[in-house]
C-alpha cells in the first residue's frame, strides 16, 4: 500500500486535473517498481476516453501518458469506481491542499487511519 500527494499550481479543467493526478500517481508507482492490479478512477469519462481513439482530444498527451503507464504497470485496464466506493482516496484528495509532495508506504497516514477517522473506512 502507498499514498502519494503532490501539489500543483494553476487552473485546470476537472478532466485535466483528474488525468494529471492519475498520471502522477502512476508515475510514482512506476518509479517505485510497483505492479498494480488496476488503476481505479471515479470518472467514467476518463475510462471511456482511455478506451477510445483519443488522438484528436485536447487532452491527448495526458491520455497517452496515462495509457502508457497503465499498459506498463497495471495488470488490468483502468476501471471506473464510484466515489462512494473509495472514500479514503476521496479524503486524501480533499486534504491534499494542505500537503506538499508527501508519500507513505506500508502504512496509512495518521489523518486517514481508521482509528482517527472511523467514518472514512467502512
Amino acid at each position: 500500500m502507498a499514498v502519494f500527494a503532490r501539489t500543483f499550481t494553476g487552473n485546470f479543467a476537472v478532466m485535466e486535473a483528474e488525468l494529471i493526478a492519475l498520471r502522477e500517481g502512476l508515475d510514482f508507482a512506476a518509479r517505485h517498481n510497483f505492479q498494480l492490479e488496476a488503476a481505479e478512477v471515479d470518472s467514467l469519462s476518463i475510462v471511456q476516453d482511455l478506451e477510445s481513439n483519443f488522438t484528436f482530444s485536447p487532452l491527448a498527451e495526458l491520455l497517452h501518458d496515462v495509457s502508457s503507464f497503465i499498459h506498463t504497470i497495471c495488470q488490468a485496464p483502468c476501471q471506473y469506481i464510484p466515489r462512494e466506493g473509495n472514500c479514503v482516496a476521496h479524503e486524501l484528495a480533499s486534504v491534499s491542499f494542505s500537503l506538499s509532495n508527501s508519500f507513505w508506504t506500508n502504512c496509512i497516514p495518521f489523518f486517514l487511519s481508521p482509528h482517527n477517522r472511523g467514518d472514512l473506512i467502512q
